[in-house]
């Protein structure tokens, strides 16, 4: 945890992982994933920060979606499909 003496009633937690082994597995699985299977897995391995993110933010399914078809969604991405 962060303090900051100028905000006494923020907090910040320093959040981290190691996401290589995902990154490198959901790569493989966009390789071989049917472009229209009826089974969509849509990403796999969201970070932690971005769902804290969107706790705080109060995403709504408009929200994710938007987020899921973004560039910063790319790598968490299996069906390469617009959601």
């Amino acid at each position: 945890m962060i303090t900051d003496s100028e905000r006494p009633t923020e907090v910040v937690v320093h959040t981290e992982a190691i996401m290589d082994g995902v990154l490198d597995t959901n790569h493989e699985m966009r390789e071989l994933h049917p472009r229209r299977s009826m089974n969509k897995l849509v990403a796999r391995g969201i970070p932690v920060t971005i769902v804290e993110r969107s706790m705080h933010e109060e995403w709504d399914e408009d929200d994710w979606k938007k987020w899921l078809n973004s560039t910063d969604a790319i790598p968490y991405r299996i069906w390469q499909g617009r959601v």
